[in-house]
């Protein structure tokens, strides 16, 4: 009698099991990715929110959460919402900054705050400046951003970055 209850156990179980591996293979197919993830990430136009212009400006930033001041560095792009600048240090991701951006055609800098979205080099991957120098490149995403220097930064997007990357295209 008790052999007969374990094995009609042993198969209620092992039915059991079959039904549950059953909804989980329809659960990880529900949820599977559809596409490649590397076309997607190949094409970065599609990922940014803002189209990003190529441009040289001297950028003096600091850590919120510190007093400290860094030197002028420059930047490597910039767009309405972000602007990568390169570093000599390592700045962690979400990090909050205070930078202080030189646009040519305004007498004082813009003050504009940012976040660290992404540190490239912080992995390994080596560049170099000319005298040898280890150098980061740092994404950083704007946030509370005055009204006038917003305008002020999206004034010379428009009328110096816009219409420069216009005439490359063309040539």
């Amino acid at each position: 009698m008790h052999i007969l209850f374990f094995i009609f156990l042993a198969v209620l179980l092992f039915i059991i099991y079959i039904i549950s591996s059953r909804e989980e293979e329809k659960a990880k197919s529900k949820y599977e990715p559809r596409g490649k993830l590397e076309e997607y990430c190949a094409n970065e136009k599609n990922r940014r929110r803002c189209q990003r212009f190529e441009t040289t400006l001297d950028v003096k930033y600091k850590l919120l959460k510190s007093s400290k001041s860094n030197p002028a560095f420059s930047s490597k792009d910039i767009s309405e919402v972000g602007i990568g600048i390169l570093t000599y240090e390592i700045i962690p991701k979400d990090a909050l900054l205070e930078m202080d951006i030189a646009i040519p055609t305004q007498k004082e800098p813009l003050r504009i705050k940012g976040k660290v979205a992404w540190c490239e080099g912080c992995e390994g991957a080596k560049r170099l400046d000319k005298e040898g120098k280890r150098v980061f490149m740092i994404g950083v995403e704007f946030f509370e951003t005055d009204k006038d220097q917003r305008a002020k930064l999206i004034e010379y997007i428009n009328t110096h970055l816009v219409s420069k990357n216009e005439k490359e295209l063309q040539d």
